[in-house]
């Protein structure tokens, strides 16, 4: 028998040492009974130091009771139960018995002391019992061994939290940010994680790298469901003038076809309802169409095909400005040495007739400036994110020469003299373009109260995921890719809207007031999204709800829309995994292959796009090979 002290402690405490006390098991089979008590059958019999030693199945009750103090009075005989959980396959009895189902917690009757005869027991009897409570402390610490030795079950909310431990100085987890842009809210990101990051461009064992140039190198060595890589490799298809013009045309194109089908009934966004008419330069076609529509009573754009922060833009108002161009276009295309390298010629340019007609804000222009996220690219997972509206310092005027006049972005307005002092009011936030609205135009127009977070928001919406799915079958798609895109909409007088680019890695500066609200948000939640989506689709996990998602809307759920291929309830890629498993996403991959020839898919309210092939690119689109696609876009 083993007794229970005269203090209460919690079930499952070991016996402290120093207590004169002990507490009551279940006997042997083999051993004999103590004059005086009375044995109750147990169901687990010779519980002895080998079967002390084996996981069982269930859990066991003893009892136990009090040892009463020499000369006090003699209590009534008391139980309590100590449960021990103990794990392992049931016994051959216990699997055969035909006996009806008990429950799993069964109580071990034991000795149950007769307190009339305790001036009989003898001390050999009070070793005994105290040697078989040692003997029971011993299973109960290997059992809480085992139960600390076992890994815990994964949950998402670990996998979020996986590297906010503290590491050892220098052994990572490792981060690598490429460049100055935002640099500052990624790191802190990061670090609030416990990354560390490293200066070493080559590093390959990282779980994040954020770089502003695409380099090759970076997509070699990617590891894919394992590390975090930012921008998509061809994303140039949606962030360059060509890519993107190429890729609305075509998109039209397939659903113009697709109007044919008898299924195909939902409303369907045109081109020319969005985007500014556009000819292409390096088209000898495209271009002789330029110049032989030009008039004089409209104004055009001429923007680079892969620049941004205003370089290499100009207007061309008059015939003597189309005729330098024209002579320009045609020396360089004769040029000898253009036939044979035609990768070091001049970026390639398109022409945009000018939207003479902008909506004004106190006078001055002004475009706004959202996001488009691909926070996975397998399934594919995008958001729509708010951004700011950006305004010129000087007033508008469509017949002046001056581009801070009419180009919104910072790097041009900087320019001004007085920038440093009005610079808090070239930036607004959506809030407050809102609010302008609703004051200035919601009568006079008869627009809805909040235009701006109503039809505009939806109509900006409408175009991204327009522009996303005539690239979606094109893009190249890995388990860790990530991008974040800056969308530019523009407004005219009669509140339509369009859109004017989409650049690849957007200003993450913080240099006023408005953009301290804005964009650490924009890229935390980016980062948060990017990195729960990865999790989920690698452990086969639902994507909805997404915890991390505060501001951003989705527009397509790749999770529900494209076409996976599922083996024995789990999603494999078709290109063989890495050889190990990385930081970022430990565990065991499961990854997934997108089929290919997609039948055509849904838009919002936008008709439906077939799948397309990556082999039917423009070779036009293609940049030199090892020199940087786009530059920074910054302020």
């Amino acid at each position: 028998m083993a007794l229970h002290p005269q203090t209460g402690r919690p079930h499952g405490h070991h016996r402290d040492e120093s207590e004169p006390l002990a507490e009551a098991t279940a006997q042997d089979a083999g051993r004999h009974p103590s004059p005086g008590c009375t044995e109750a059958p147990c169901p687990i019999q010779g519980l002895g130091s080998r079967a002390a030693r084996r996981p069982q199945r269930g859990i066991v009750s003893t009892s136990s009771s009090r040892v009463p103090r020499p000369g006090a009075l003699m209590p009534a005989t008391r139980s309590c139960s100590r449960f021990i959980h103990c794990r392992g396959q049931p016994s051959r009895t216990h699997v055969n018995s035909k006996r009806p189902k008990r429950s799993r917690i069964q109580r071990c009757h034991t000795l149950v002391p007769d307190w009339t005869h305790e001036k009989r027991m003898g001390s050999s009897v009070k070793e005994g019992l105290r040697s078989e409570l040692s003997h029971l402390d011993q299973v109960a610490d290997l059992l809480e061994e085992e139960e600390a030795a076992r890994p815990p079950v994964a949950s998402l909310e670990g996998l979020l939290l996986e590297g906010d431990k503290q590491p050892n100085p220098g052994q990572g987890p490792f981060f690598y940010i490429g460049g100055t842009n935002g640099a500052s809210i990624i790191s802190n990101y990061c670090e609030s994680k416990g990354w560390q990051r490293t200066q070493d461009s080559r590093c390959e064992d990282y779980k994040l790298k954020w770089c502003e140039i695409k380099c090759r190198d970076n997509y070699c060595s990617f590891r894919e469901g394992q590390q975090l890589l930012f921008q998509l490799p061809n994303n140039k298809l949606l962030t360059t003038k060509i890519g993107l013009l190429s890729a609305l045309r075509e998109h039209a194109r397939t659903l113009s076809k697709a109007k044919l089908l008898p299924s195909t009934q939902a409303k369907v966004l045109k081109m020319e309802e969005f985007f500014p008419e556009t000819y292409r330069l390096d088209i000898r076609d495209e271009r002789q169409n330029f110049f032989t529509l030009f008039d004089e009573t409209q104004i055009w754009i001429c923007k680079p095909t892969a620049s941004n922060q205003g370089k290499g833009i100009f207007l061309i108002r008059t015939q003597e400005e189309v005729a330098a161009l024209q002579a320009k276009t045609q020396s360089i295309e004769d040029d000898p040495i253009y036939c044979k390298m035609p990768f070091r010629a001049p970026q390639a340019r398109v022409v945009q007739r000018y939207v003479q007609n902008p909506l004004l804000l106190d006078g001055k222009k002004f475009d706004v400036r959202s996001y488009l996220l691909i926070a996975c690219a397998m399934p594919y997972m995008v958001f729509f994110g708010h951004g700011y509206a950006r305004l010129t310092l000087s007033l508008y005027d469509p017949n002046s020469s001056d581009l801070s006049g009419h180009l919104t972005n910072q790097f041009i307005q900087k320019k001004n003299p007085l920038y440093m002092l009005l610079k808090e009011s070239t930036v607004w936030s959506m809030e407050h373009l809102n609010r302008y609205i609703n004051d200035k135009f919601r009568k006079t127009k008869g627009l809805p109260r909040d235009w701006v977070f109503t039809t505009f928001t939806k109509q900006m919406q409408q175009i991204m995921a327009h522009c996303f799915l005539a690239v979606k079958s094109k893009l190249e798609c890995k388990l860790g890719y990530f991008d974040l895109i800056g969308c530019d909409f523009l407004i005219d007088e009669n509140f339509k809207v369009w859109l004017l680019e989409m650049n690849s890695n957007p200003a993450l500066h913080t240099n006023c007031e408005v953009l301290k609200e804005v964009i650490p948000g924009v890229v935390m939640e980016t980062l948060d999204l990017a990195i729960e989506t990865c999790q989920k689709s690698l452990y086969s996990q639902k994507m909805l709800p997404l915890l991390s998602q505060r501001r951003f809307v989705l527009l397509y759920n790749g999770e529900t829309t494209d076409q996976w291929t599922r083996m024995g309830g789990l999603r494999t890629f078709s290109r063989p995994p890495p050889a190990a498993p990385g930081p970022l996403l430990c565990a065991s991959r499961r990854s997934r292959p997108l089929v290919s020839g997609c039948a055509p898919e849904a838009e919002p309210e936008v008709s439906l796009c077939p799948g397309q092939s990556a082999s039917s690119r423009d070779p036009a689109e293609e940049p030199s090979p090892g020199t940087p696609e786009e530059e920074r876009e910054e302020e």
